[in-house]
């Protein structure tokens, strides 16, 4: 058969056969180029990255704003940022690696109300002072407030020894230096558990309420569907989802619900016998529990 030509803009003919020499053409001048180091070598429509941004440090100091004495223990952490840092003695804190931008700095303390405040972080960093007002409960004295929460610190020590397996404790100075931007990830960093899809058929491990004299109690820990959760571990041989407290309530979903806690909203994290029992405590939690200590349930053997 005849081949047929084709006719180009220009009226003149130009055959099948040499198009590839003509894009060949095209690109050769870029590639050499290229070659050259006259062009990115990483390829001829790279595009230059973003700078990093330059990460400094807030310093600060959080005071009553009452009595301006320093608050020692309060949580300040940025809220975009998901991590801060605990005052010492002095209500001094010290918080590195922050981007020179705009960040909301929230400081929260027992007995204080919380306070976030929007603040312009320039390149050579800033010192700030954060004052906290007081709750109408530290007005009868900060005394019965920091007493009742050392007894409920003690109850929780007290029960993490009670049982005879291994009790791992994250505390929140632990918590709220951490990178991770949830509770969940924070313990696949921290921990050795070993992280399992949930396969169909295996249950969240929780306590079932049953009425009692018309008044309730908690019956034995029962299975709920698997559905419910989507991250288990692997212990002893089995995928299991691990019974998951979050202020003493039973969470219905397992490891999933963590994710929806920051690491800077979570007082403590209590991990007992290989990642068999989980329980978070929140500081609003600790909150209530200044205010007026409650009993603790019990763990499950």
């Amino acid at each position: 058969m005849e081949r047929q030509d084709e006719m180009d803009p220009n009226g003149s003919q130009e055959s099948r056969s040499r198009r590839p020499a003509r894009l060949w053409d095209a690109l050769a001048g870029p590639v050499l180029a290229a070659a050259l180091g006259l062009l990115p070598a990483s390829g001829l429509l790279a595009q230059e990255e973003a700078p990093a941004p330059i990460r400094v440090t807030i310093e600060g100091v959080v005071l009553d704003e009452v009595t301006g004495t320093p608050v020692a223990g309060a949580a300040v952490y940025l809220e975009d940022e998901d991590y801060g840092a605990l005052t010492d003695a002095r209500g001094v804190f010290r918080i590195e690696g922050v981007p020179a931008d705009s960040q909301t700095v929230v400081a929260t303390q027992f007995g204080y109300w919380e306070i976030a405040a929007a603040i312009d972080v320039p390149e050579a960093g800033v010192a700030i002072e954060i004052e906290l007002k007081p709750r109408p409960i530290m007005l009868d004295g900060v005394t019965a407030v920091a007493d009742n929460v050392d007894t409920m610190v003690r109850r929780l020590r007290t029960r993490q020894r009670s049982l005879p397996y291994q009790t791992r404790v994250f505390d929140q100075e632990r918590l709220l230096r951490s990178p991770e931007p949830d509770v969940l990830e924070f313990l696949w960093r921290e921990t050795n558990l070993g992280r399992r899809p949930c396969p169909l058929g295996v249950g969240v491990t929780t306590a079932g309420w049953s009425p009692a004299r018309g008044l309730g109690g908690w019956s034995l820990p029962s299975q709920v569907s698997g559905a419910l959760a989507s991250h288990c571990i692997w212990r002893r041989g089995q995928v299991i989802s691990p019974r998951v407290y979050i202020d003493e309530i039973p969470a219905m979903t397992g490891l999933d619900a963590l994710r929806n806690y920051p690491t800077t909203q979570i007082y403590a994290l209590e991990v007992y016998s290989q990642g068999a029992e989980i329980r978070a405590y929140t500081y609003n939690f600790m909150q209530r529990i200044a205010e007026n200590p409650e009993a603790l349930i019990a763990l499950w053997p």
